[in-house]
């Protein structure tokens, strides 16, 4: 279903940066209760490494993220929007299995358990929590998509062909995909002092 007309705003992109300044409002806000700085920590980190989406996380258990770390790789067949399977690689030189590892918890347990208890959130009230914190650090351009849209920009950027990322990210049509890649302000600002005004 499309959004209705006038509801569409300009949205960023979460690239290192951005991401970075969540982790680090995370551990220094004092406000958080230990359960949500982890929710919090957690979420950022895999949808900052995966591009993917809320609904895609919300059931990842323990033994989810280990098997990740063990084989640099984790197969989505989750029924999200995309029902299409989907392969997540990890680097081979473990930078992105290290950061895995610094949000594992040591028994396992629901990523994203409701009310501490074995079962896990509902996706809007994961979402409505990360919005809530993502606006608050970064603005009202951020979003739990904007994970997403970094992670084609940056893959786009880096010289990965749209095809390949269409792949990676599991949409069906290129012009999907397409829409994803953003130009971020740094790039409009460098190619204005580039001009001979």
């Amino acid at each position: 279903m499309a959004r209705p007309k006038g509801t569409t705003r300009a949205k960023k992109p979460i690239l290192k940066d951005e991401f970075n300044r969540l982790i680090n409002a995370i551990k220094k806000t004092g406000t958080l209760q230990a359960g949500t700085k982890q929710k919090l920590l957690r979420a950022f980190t895999l949808l900052y490494l995966t591009g993917c989406r809320v609904s895609e996380i919300i059931n990842f258990k323990t033994s989810d993220l280990i098997s990740m770390c063990d084989t640099n790789e984790y197969s989505l067949t989750n029924n999200t929007k995309t029902n299409k399977s989907r392969l997540i690689s990890f680097d081979a030189d473990g930078i992105q299995v290290q950061m895995i590892k610094d949000i594992l918890p040591s028994q396992d347990i629901y990523l994203f358990s409701k009310n501490n208890s074995d079962h896990p959130m509902a996706i809007d009230s994961l979402k409505l929590q990360m919005n809530n914190f993502l606006q608050r650090v970064l603005g009202n351009l951020y979003s739990t998509h904007s994970f997403r849209s970094g992670y084609v920009t940056l893959l786009h950027q880096a010289g990965e062909s749209l095809e390949l990322i269409r792949e990676d990210i599991g949409h069906t049509n290129l012009s999907t995909t397409a829409r994803y890649t953003t130009v971020t302000s740094k790039e409009i600002a460098k190619s204005k002092n580039r001009r001979d005004w």
